[in-house]
C-alpha cells in the first residue's frame, strides 16, 4: 500500500450510512464539469418508514443543500456538517434530495458566515429569495432532472470573483491534495498570509480551522480507504496504515478517531457496517 491512496486533487466526501440508505443514488462531479470543486456531489435517498429510521453521518466538512419530500410538501434547508460522527433520527416517510458543497465553497452562493451552521439546520428560504429552479425543485421527482435544475441555478447564483473565498479555495485545495497533512504554517508562507488570518477566513467560509479542516480530510481518507480494504478482506496492519495515512503513529490516528467518530478505526468500521438498513 502507497502513500498514493491518500493524496489526491479529487475530495468525494464518504458517507456511509447514506449509502446503505433505501434507492440510494450519487452523482460525483467530474472534473471537465462547470461545478467542478464547487459542489462535491448530488445524493438521493428513500425513508419507507417512520420509526426505528435513521442515518449515521460523519464528519467530512461539507455543507449541503437538502430538500426533504413528504406528503406534506417540500423542506428546503441547508445543513451544516458535524465536527463528531452523530446518528440523525429520520421521522418522517418521504424522500431526500441533497447538494454536497466542496469546503468552503457554499459561500459562493450564500453570504453567510459558515461557522454559525456546524451542527445545524436553516431554512434555505431564510436566506435566499424564491427562484424559477428552486420552486421547479418542488415537482422534479427524477434525480438527474433535479441535478439539472440545482446546476442551472447555482450556475447562475456563483460569484466567480469573491474575496477571501479564493484564498479558502486555493487553501483548501492544498489541503485535500495533501490528504490532509499539511500545516497551517506552510498554507501561510504558499499564500503570503498570516495564520491568524487564514484562521479568520476559514471560519467564515469553511466553518472550522485549516488544522481541523486537515483533520477531517484525513480522517475522511483513512477511513474511506480503511473500508474498501475490509470490505474486500485484505488485512492489513494498523500501524503501517496510520504512518501511510500521515499519522505520527497508531496511537496518534486512534486518538484523532475517537474525536472524531468516537470510536477506534476498526470500531467504527463494525459500527457502520453492522448498522441496519432501512
Amino acid at each position: 500500500m502507497e502513500k498514493s491512496y491518500f493524496k489526491s486533487n479529487f475530495y468525494a466526501p464518504y458517507q456511509p450510512g447514506f449509502e446503505k440508505k433505501v434507492n440510494y443514488q450519487n452523482y460525483v462531479i467530474p472534473i471537465n464539469h462547470p461545478l467542478f470543486e464547487i459542489v462535491s456531489d448530488f445524493y438521493q435517498f428513500e425513508s419507507n418508514t417512520i420509526t426505528n429510521n435513521e442515518v449515521c453521518v460523519i464528519p467530512d466538512g461539507c455543507i449541503d443543500l437538502l430538500f426533504t419530500y413528504t406528503e406534506d410538501g417540500v423542506a428546503k434547508t441547508v445543513d451544516g456538517f458535524y465536527r463528531e460522527k452523530v446518528i440523525i433520527p429520520i421521522s418522517v416517510r418521504g424522500c431526500a434530495f441533497g447538494v454536497r458543497f466542496f469546503p468552503g465553497a457554499i459561500t459562493s452562493i450564500l453570504k453567510i458566515n459558515t461557522s454559525e451552521l456546524i451542527g445545524k439546520q436553516i431554512p434555505l428560504m431564510d436566506l435566499i429569495n424564491s427562484d424559477y429552479d428552486l420552486d421547479k425543485m418542488n415537482e422534479t421527482s427524477n434525480f438527474n432532472g433535479r441535478i439539472t435544475l440545482m446546476t442551472n441555478y447555482i450556475l447562475k447564483k456563483i460569484n466567480k470573483v469573491y474575496d477571501s473565498s479564493k484564498i479558502v479555495h486555493y487553501s483548501t485545495k492544498k489541503i485535500i491534495s495533501f490528504g490532509g497533512n499539511i500545516s497551517i504554517s506552510e498554507l501561510a508562507s504558499e499564500t503570503s498570509y498570516t495564520i491568524r488570518y487564514l484562521r479568520e477566513i476559514f471560519h467564515k467560509h469553511v466553518g472550522v480551522s485549516p488544522k481541523e479542516l486537515c483533520d477531517i480530510i484525513k480522517f475522511q481518507n483513512s477511513f474511506a480507504t480503511l473500508s474498501k480494504f475490509r470490505n474486500n478482506n485484505i488485512t492489513l496492519s494498523l500501524s503501517n496504515f496510520a504512518i501511510q495515512a500521515g499519522y505520527y503513529d497508531q496511537s496518534h490516528m486512534n486518538k484523532s478517531y475517537k474525536k472524531i467518530a468516537g470510536s477506534l478505526p476498526q470500531k467504527l468500521y463494525m459500527d457502520m457496517f453492522s448498522q441496519k438498513d432501512y
